[in-house]
C-alpha cells in the first residue's frame, strides 16, 4: 500500500490552536511503557523543515534491549505529548541495531527539537505505518500499479521482441520488469510533484541482453527535455553497449537533460557494476543545488548543478531491463540533513490525572434526586499541581445541595490519591438527559498545562403523577408518611471524632412487605468503621432489606472524621410494595456534618459511643466517606 502526503503550510495561529488542543504533554507519558528515551533534533541547513522525516538509529549499547524483540512497543511523541508517525525499517534484537523513521511535525531552521521515544510494554501492537511518515511509500504488499503512469520506451526494429507491461508479483509482493528488446519501461507516482526531495527504491538485475540493464532514479522530472537523473548497470552493461549519449555506458552516474542535452555530472574513474542475480537499493537525492547518489544507503557520488530548479515527478525506471522493483520510498531531504542525538535510557516517568462523573442513579422518578460523584484521581508515578475542576448541571436539573465544582481547586495530587466531589440534582422534568463531561485541568511534572474529561452519561427520568416534590426528599421531617428516618447523634464534631448514623425503617402493618434498598454515598474526608452494608463498588456502599408487615429494622453506621470542614452525607433509597416494582419510589436525603479542628467554646462536644462492627463488614470498606439515606414514600391506599 501507498500514501501520497498533501504538505501543508501551517500559520502561527494553526499551530498555536493545534498545541492548544494536545490531550497531554511527553511527561504524561505513555500507559504500559516503562523506559523513555529523549531525542534531540538539530537542523543543519539553516532551513525550517515541516513534517520531515528523521531517521533514529540505534546500535550497541544504544539499543532499547527492554523493548519487545520485534519492536512492536516503539512508540515516538513531540513534546507535547501527541504521538508521531512512525515506520520501523529494521529492529533486530540479535544483531542489536534498528533503524526507525519518525515523521517530525516542525524542526525550526538551526534550531532543536526533541522528541520522546517509548518502549517497554510486553502487551503493545506495532503501529508501524510507512504511509503515515512518507511522502509516497510503496512495498506493494497489493497491487498499487493503478497508482503509476506506466511509459514502455520502445524502437521498433526488426526481429526485436515485443515490450511487455510491467506486472505484479502477488507471491513475492513486487513489480516485475520485461523490457522486451525495447529501450525502457519507466514508472511515476500519478499527481507528484516534488523540488528537494529523496527517493529510493530496491531493484534486482536478471540479466539477459545485453548483459544486465540499468537501475534508474530520476527527480525533477519536468518533462522529457529537462530533468536529474541517478543509476547503476548491471555487469558487462557497458561494455557490450554500443552508441548512445554521452552517459549511456557509464555506470554508476549522476546525469543530466537539460534543454534536451544530456550531460554527465559525476562518475567514477572507472565502471563498476551491480552484480545480477541480487538485490540493491538505489538511492537519488536533490536538494536545491546538490545532488547524491546512494547505493545500499552508501554515499558512492555527489556533486553539484543549478540547472534545474522548479518540481518535478519522480520516475523509476528499468532500461533494457530483465528483473524486478521493490520498496519504493519517497520523502522530503536536505542538503545537509538534520542530526540526531539520543539521552541515555530512563524509566518513564508518568503524570497522568483521570476524572470520572457518574450518577448514583441512572433512572429516577421526575422531581426526585440523584447524587453526582466526580472522582480525580493522579495514577501515574509523578505530583499533579494547579488542579482545577469545573462541571455544568443540565438545564434539566436543579442543583440542590452538595459541593458542586464552580470550579473547585486543589494544590496537589499525589501519585495514587484520590479525591471524591458529590453533588446532587434534581429533575425538573421528564425524559432522557445525556449529562454534559466533567473536566480537570492540572499541571504536569514539567509545568505544562493538561486537560482531560470525563465520559458523558444518559440519565433517565420517568414522569412523575404526584406534582412536583421538590425539596421534600431533603429532611426527614418533609416525608409525612416516612417509615425510614435518618438520624445523626451528632452533626457538629472534631476532628477523629466517630460518629453514630442510625437508620430506622419500619413497614406498616397496613402495608404488603416492603422490599428496600438503601445506597450509601460516602464523601471524601470521613472512614466508613462500621456498617451493615456489604456490598460495594464504584465507591457506593449498599444493602437489600425485605420487612414484613408491622416490622422495623434499625441500621447503624458508624463513621470517622480525617478532614475539617463541612460534609454533606447522602443517601438513596428505593423501594416497593409486594411485587409493584414498576411503581418503585426513590428518594434521598442530606444530612450535613460539620468537623472541627478543636471544640468550639460554645459548648463541650458530648462522647459519641462507637459502636460494634456488624457483621459482614471487613476493614476493606474503610474508604472514605460515608452517607447514607432516608426515604420516604407518598400515601397509596390505607395508611
Amino acid at each position: 500500500m501507498y500514501r501520497m502526503r498533501m504538505v501543508i503550510v501551517v500559520l502561527a495561529a494553526g499551530l498555536l490552536l493545534a498545541a492548544l488542543s494536545a490531550s497531554a504533554s511527553a511527561s504524561a507519558g505513555l500507559a504500559g511503557f516503562q523506559y523513555q528515551r529523549e531525542v534531540a533534533i538539530q537542523e543543519n541547513a539553516g532551513e525550517t523543515l515541516r513534517d520531515y522525516q528523521v531517521l533514529v538509529e540505534l546500535s550497541g549499547s544504544d539499543f532499547p534491549e527492554e523493548a519487545q524483540a520485534d519492536g512492536d512497543d516503539i512508540r515516538f511523541a513531540d513534546a507535547d505529548g501527541v504521538n508521531l508517525g512512525y515506520w520501523v525499517e529494521e529492529f533486530d534484537a540479535g544483531s542489536r541495531r534498528a533503524k526507525m523513521w519518525v515523521a517530525v511535525p516542525l524542526i525550526p531552521a538551526n534550531g532543536e527539537v526533541g522528541v520522546t521515544m517509548w518502549y517497554g510494554n510486553p502487551g503493545a501492537e506495532s503501529e508501524s505505518d510507512g504511509e503515515a511518515v512518507f511522502e509516497f511509500f510503496d512495498d506493494f504488499d497489493t497491487n498499487t500499479l493503478s497508482n503509476y503512469d506506466i511509459n514502455l520506451d520502445t524502437v521498433p526494429a526488426s526481429g526485436w521482441k515485443p515490450p511487455v507491461d510491467p506486472t505484479y508479483d502477488p507471491t513475492n509482493r513486487r513489480i516485475n520488469i520485461n523490457n522486451g528488446d525495447n529501450i525502457e519501461t519507466t514508472i511515476s507516482p500519478k499527481n507528484t510533484d516534488f523540488l528537494n526531495v529523496y527517493a529510493e527504491a530496491i531493484f534486482h538485475l536478471d540479466g539477459a541482453y545485453p548483459e544486465g540493464g540499468t537501475g534508474k532514479i530520476s527527480i525533477r522530472w519536468q518533462d522529457a527535455n529537462n530533468w536529474y537523473q541517478g543509476g547503476k548497470s548491471g555487469a558487462r552493461y557497458s561494455k557490450t553497449g554500443g552508441g548512445g549519449g554521452a552517459c549511456s555506458y557509464i555506470t554508476p552516474t549522476i546525469y543530466k537533460i537539460f534543454a534536451g542535452n544530456d550531460a554527465c555530472l559525476a562518475a567514477p574513474a572507472s565502471n563498476s557494476y551491480i552484480n545480477l542475480g541480487t538485490e540493491h537499493k538505489i538511492g537519488f537525492g536533490v536538494a536545491g543545488n546538490t545532488l547524491k547518489l546512494f547505493l545500499n544507503d552508501d554515499l558512492i557520488l555527489q556533486t553539484t548543478d543549478g540547472s534545474i530548479t522548479s518540481p518535478g515527478r519522480i520516475v523509476f525506471s528499468g532500461m533494457q531491463y530483465r528483473g524486478w522493483i521493490d520498496n519504493i520510498r519517497v520523502r522530503q531531504y536536505s542538503a545537509s540533513e538534520p542530526t540526531v542525538t539520543l539521552t541515555p535510557p530512563a524509566p518513564a516517568t508518568h503524570t497522568a490525572l483521570s476524572i470520572t462523573k457518574s450518577p448514583s442513579l441512572n433512572s429516577i422518578r421526575q422531581f426526585s434526586e440523584t447524587v453526582i460523584t466526580l472522582s480525580i484521581k493522579n495514577s501515574g508515578t509523578t505530583d499533579v499541581t494547579d488542579i482545577e475542576i469545573t462541571d455544568r448541571v443540565h438545564p434539566s436539573f436543579d442543583l440542590t445541595s452538595g459541593d458542586f465544582p464552580n470550579p473547585k481547586r486543589y494544590d496537589l495530587i499525589q501519585p495514587g490519591e484520590t479525591r471524591d466531589l458529590q453533588y446532587t440534582i434534581s429533575a425538573k422534568e421528564s425524559g432522557t438527559f445525556t449529562l454534559d463531561p466533567a473536566t480537570v485541568t492540572y499541571a504536569d511534572a514539567d509545568g505544562n498545562i493538561q486537560e482531560t474529561e470525563s465520559e458523558s452519561h444518559v440519565l433517565r427520568v420517568v414522569p412523575s403523577t404526584s406534582g412536583s416534590t421538590a425539596g421534600a426528599s431533603h429532611h426527614p421531617s418533609s416525608i409525612s408518611t416516612a417509615s425510614v428516618h435518618l438520624h445523626g447523634e451528632k452533626t457538629d464534631v472534631v476532628m477523629g471524632e466517630d460518629i453514630l448514623l442510625k437508620l430506622s425503617a419500619v413497614n406498616k402493618i397496613t402495608k404488603p412487605t416492603m422490599t428496600l434498598q438503601v445506597i450509601l454515598i460516602p464523601p471524601s474526608g470521613m472512614s466508613v468503621t462500621s456498617a451493615d452494608f456489604v456490598d460495594s463498588g464504584a465507591g457506593l456502599y449498599t444493602s437489600t432489606y425485605v420487612i414484613e408487615p408491622g416490622v422495623g429494622r434499625d441500621i447503624e453506621v458508624g463513621i470517622r472524621s480525617n478532614q475539617v470542614g463541612d460534609f454533606v452525607v447522602n443517601g438513596e433509597v428505593i423501594y416497593y410494595f409486594g411485587d409493584d416494582k414498576e411503581n418503585a419510589e426513590e428518594h434521598l436525603l442530606s444530612l450535613p456534618i460539620t468537623v472541627r479542628a478543636s471544640p468550639t467554646p460554645k459548648h463541650t462536644p458530648t462522647p459519641t459511643p462507637t459502636p460494634e462492627p456488624s457483621p459482614g463488614f471487613g476493614s476493606a470498606f474503610a474508604v472514605a466517606g460515608l452517607l447514607f439515606v432516608a426515604l420516604l414514600f407518598k400515601r397509596r391506599g390505607v395508611d
